[in-house]
């Protein structure tokens, strides 16, 4: 078996990510492989190794621990790092671990706390429209109700003693054709 943590990590362009893999039983090795969208293999590492590091990923990997507890940590992060990132333990056979989504946003600005302002603004127009959309559906619900309740009521009007009673044609034919008219009229 092999753990994987997190299951998935979101860091700025030129930030940092944590990776860790643990597992158990006879290890001859473990990978930090990146599966998707172009596979290569990040880490190779081994006890009392040197490490195999893709060229790519040279001088911005650190690593800790041991092959059945690794941390590896990605610096200098790029757009083209985004991607999805398993662990792979190298025993008899291979055991792979639930993988890691890592994905790689735009540089923090200069202006630093501008994009902490920007945050509520990003989401403050679909939050907006979702709020207002459900306001509209509830007022037009109430609508329905009430109008439902007036058309009732006219029908009751017409005779104190009558019941009140209104019947709706629910049949349904193939053809487009008008419905017949209410006899009961």
């Amino acid at each position: 078996e092999v753990r994987q943590a997190p299951p998935y990590a979101i860091a700025p362009e030129g930030g940092s990510v944590h990776i860790t893999c643990c597992s158990n039983g006879t290890l001859l090795g473990v990978y930090l492989k990146q599966r998707w969208p172009r596979p290569s293999n990040v880490i190779y590492y081994e006890d009392n190794k040197e490490p195999t590091v893709d060229e790519k990923f040279r001088g911005r990997i650190v690593f800790s621990g041991q092959q059945h507890n690794l941390t590896v940590t990605m610096h200098h992060l790029r757009p083209a790092d985004t991607g999805a990132y398993a662990c792979q333990a190298v025993m008899k056979d291979e055991v792979w671990g639930p993988g890691t989504l890592v994905v790689v946003t735009d540089k923090l600005s200069k202006a630093g706390d501008t994009s902490q302002e920007a945050w509520p603004m990003h989401f403050s127009f679909p939050v907006a429209l979702a709020v207002s959309g459900f306001v509209i559906g509830l007022g037009l619900g109430a609508a329905c109700v009430l109008r439902r309740a007036q058309i009732k009521k006219l029908c009751c009007l017409k005779d104190e003693n009558s019941a009140c009673v209104v019947y709706e044609d629910m049949s349904y034919s193939g053809q487009n054709t008008m419905s017949a008219p209410n006899v009961y009229q």
